[in-house]
């Protein structure tokens, strides 16, 4: 769990700074970056075997595919100075958030929507402050919140492990 919460934003810090900075190898990082959502669901699914449990993965995969190429079109916007884009793609993936906090708790009940939304809306405000630093050439700070993005990413991991523990210990699985 915690390694593909790490490749969750590695992944995404490499796209970003490809994006913003040009690289030539930025269509590889993001392809690679988009291989999460199966990654991630491939941790859950052994714990989630009924046709129902399953749908709500194969939700949860499209949702957090939906999650990244709008995080990348937020970036993308943002560096062509598109301020409306931006705004809009924000609120596009703020109700994303919303969507994968309503899921994971109908997949377990020790997921609490809010709590997951919340941590989504931190992963989301962080994410922006590590793109909108890096687009004003403030590494320093950059590098800060990225330290901040990593150990939310592992306190989200633990967060997830934790719920798959309490259920599995309360015989409700799939």
């Amino acid at each position: 769990m915690r390694r593909v919460w790490m490749e969750h934003v590695w992944w995404t810090r490499n796209v970003i700074i490809g994006i913003i900075s040009d690289l030539p190898g930025t269509p590889e990082y993001t392809a690679r970056l988009l291989q999460n959502p199966a990654d991630m669901m491939a941790v859950f699914a052994p714990y989630y075997t009924a046709p129902r449990d399953r749908a709500i993965l194969a939700q949860l995969q499209s949702l957090f595919t939906d999650h990244l190429k709008t995080g990348g079109d937020i970036v993308t916007a943002a560096k062509a100075g598109n301020t409306a884009l931006v705004t809009q793609l924000q609120t596009q993936w703020h109700q994303n958030s919303d969507q994968i906090a309503h899921a994971f708790a109908q997949l377990n009940p020790a997921y609490d929507e809010t709590t997951v939304r919340n941590m989504m809306y931190t992963h989301l405000q962080l994410t922006t402050n590590e793109a909108t630093q890096n687009l004003s050439h403030q590494y320093a700070d950059e590098v800060k919140t990225f330290d901040q993005i990593q150990a939310e990413a592992l306190m989200m991991a633990d967060y997830f492990t934790a719920g798959l523990l309490a259920q599995a210990t309360s015989h409700t699985v799939g």
